[in-house]
């Protein structure tokens, strides 16, 4: 299939763009390889979409449902999946209720034995999928595969990578220990009733992976299942702090409740949350800090609150230009002071 696959656009060279995952013929045909459903959602992404399609058809996995599900994009991103239409198992652009809603809607329709996302401004690695397979074949009693991922800039440059491991509650806090971009769920997940929480805009992903764990479904690192976030300016980790933060201070409070998570464990969730409200502060949210600290308050009691949170508390109220003021004291007396 590879040498059938659309020209990339001129100029574009290298991984996923002119090189075609390598893979040997008797490999193919000697392995009943697992269908695998990759949903990509999409939205005005268009500047980024056909990389990730590359990457997910350059696989050259023989048995791959894609899907991708737009949601109505007004840029170049219909012209693109149109362009490698052929290839799609399902492709649909039309108004939805955003990425988690579009999510959802792929894996509705899935029918592989193995089911993923990838991100409409993310890609996978070469032999990603291959190592997704050959993982569910040899650990078929896991349910989620989960491997590292690659962090790159806007033009898909190499900045850093980030290790994950074997699965632990800890290394989920305080934010998840594996990414959507390399990470594929077994069906019976989806069967059992499992799907992305709609209201979550930002952490859907971290929700999910937590009410799995929290089900006790059993997790495998895969050291060869990468995948490569994209790091640019318009992307909502950029964009939606605010969104993000409400979104972890739930999840948290949610957490804590939790009677079969250990002590050491909650005392981090707890940990967690007072973050939250100081990054609140720091930020100039002066209100919503004091009315997040008052819902740490609510489910912790007083060991929810440290002495710093509480001086904070108090300072909180004579407004961002006194605590400006007092900054700029503190700041004059430690230049005097050496």
């Amino acid at each position: 299939m590879d040498r059938e696959i659309p020209s990339p656009p001129a100029g574009k060279t290298g991984w996923p763009w002119v090189e075609a995952t390598e893979i040997r013929e008797t490999e193919l045909g000697t392995v009943d390889w697992p269908r695998i459903t990759v949903v990509t959602p999409s939205y005005n992404q268009g500047q980024f979409l056909e990389a990730t399609i590359r990457s997910i058809l350059l696989q050259g996995y023989p048995n791959l449902e894609y899907m991708i599900i737009d949601g109505g994009s007004t840029d170049n991103s219909v012209e693109i999946i149109q362009k490698y239409d052929k290839f799609l198992a399902y492709w649909v652009s039309e108004s939805d209720r955003g990425q988690t809603h579009a999510i959802n809607k792929g894996f509705r329709r899935a029918t592989g034995a193995l089911i993923a996302w990838q991100n409409s401004d993310d890609f996978y690695s070469p032999h990603a999928l291959f190592a997704a397979a050959k993982a569910v074949l040899e650990f078929p009693e896991k349910s989620v595969l989960h491997g590292y991922v690659n962090f790159v800039d806007e033009d898909g440059k190499f900045q850093f990578a980030q290790g994950v491991g074997d699965f632990e509650f800890e290394k989920m806090l305080p934010w998840a220990c594996l990414f959507n971009q390399s990470t594929f769920f077994q069906r019976n997940i989806f069967e059992d009733g499992y799907f992305l929480n709609e209201s979550r805009q930002h952490l859907m992903d971290y929700d999910f992976f937590w009410r799995l764990a929290l089900s006790r479904y059993s997790f495998q690192y895969v050291p060869d299942l990468v995948g490569n976030q994209r790091l640019h300016a318009q992307a909502k980790g950029s964009t939606q702090g605010d969104v993000a933060d409400r979104e972890f201070l739930e999840i948290y409070q949610s957490l804590y409740r939790e009677e079969s998570l250990s002590v050491e464990v909650k005392e981090k969730v707890l940990s967690c949350m007072q973050s939250i409200c100081l990054n609140d502060f720091w930020k100039g949210r002066l209100s919503l800090f004091r009315q997040h600290l008052r819902e740490v308050l609510s489910l912790a009691g007083l060991q929810g609150i440290t002495l710093e949170l509480g001086v904070k508390y108090c300072l909180s109220f004579l407004g961002q230009d006194s605590i400006d003021n007092l900054k700029a004291v503190k700041h004059r007396w430690k230049q005097a002071n050496g």
